[in-house]
């Protein structure tokens, strides 16, 4: 199993619609795809498995002692989707105290089928126990900012500055600047500046493109609804390199 956990240190950055997508691109390279949410707004489904109505998750499972597979379904171009589902505060909190270290990893690596599929976990914003443990046990990291500034304000202190340090004191997590807008101003030179000071740490740059809102809201990845737009193109650009650091032998 890989695991690649994509975080980001505020709400509204569009990195659930990045999972969404970035799981189907990786499954059109042929990569088996196991996409986890760990954030109980329960919201991946509807991006990967619209017509999914159970109310099963992860967090059920957990508060139940099932495994993490009786949650999954069949999503979009063959992605399977474990989603958080229906839970009630305790169940909530039952989910967040009982998986210590070992036992998140034994349940994530009961969703892999192979040594090389990939697993990506859709964490909550910001900071907590949950995602301290998924980033411990993870192969690739990945830390979703909008090129605005408000995410820009946060990057000298989230992870200690880690996003302007070099790549080598990290090596297995990386930067998107999401929503890139050429025609903002503060937009352009935020990606100017990334491109300059952090071209390493940032493993790409999606651009502005009503297109993936669009195939959003119809409960859509743009990598399929419109594989030939700019958003599209960008977030198969960052599979093609996640692709390409998860193969067998570069992890």
């Amino acid at each position: 199993m890989v695991l690649v956990v994509v975080s980001s240190p505020k709400g509204g950055v569009g990195k659930t619609t990045l999972v969404a997508n970035l799981a189907v691109a990786l499954r059109r390279r042929g990569r088996q795809v196991t996409a986890v949410d760990f954030d109980s707004q329960n919201a991946l489904r509807f991006l990967l498995a619209p017509n999914h109505e159970d109310d099963l998750g992860v967090a059920r499972c957990t508060a139940r002692g099932l495994p993490w597979s009786a949650a999954l379904v069949g999503g979009i171009d063959g992605v399977r989707v474990a989603p958080y589902g229906e839970a009630s505060t305790a169940e909530r909190l039952r989910m967040k105290d009982m998986l210590v270290q070992e036992a998140l990893s034994e349940a994530l690596s009961g969703l892999a089928r192979s040594p090389d599929e990939i697993v990506i976990a859709d964490t909550t914003p910001g900071e907590g126990r949950m995602q301290e443990r998924l980033e411990a046990l993870a192969d690739i990291k990945l830390i979703v900012l909008l090129a605005d500034a408000g995410s820009m304000a946060l990057v000298p202190t989230y992870r200690d500055g880690l996003m302007l340090r070099p790549l080598s004191e990290r090596p297995d997590t990386f930067g998107v600047l999401n929503q890139v807008d050429p025609r903002r101003r503060l937009s352009r030179d935020i990606a100017d500046f990334i491109s300059v000071n952090a071209p390493e740490r940032f493993i790409g740059v999606v651009h502005y493109d009503e297109a993936l809102a669009e195939a959003a809201a119809r409960g859509e990845p743009v990598v399929g609804a419109a594989p030939g737009s700019v958003a599209a193109l960008d977030i198969d650009m960052i599979a093609g390199r996640l692709d390409r650091l998860t193969a067998p032998g570069s992890y």
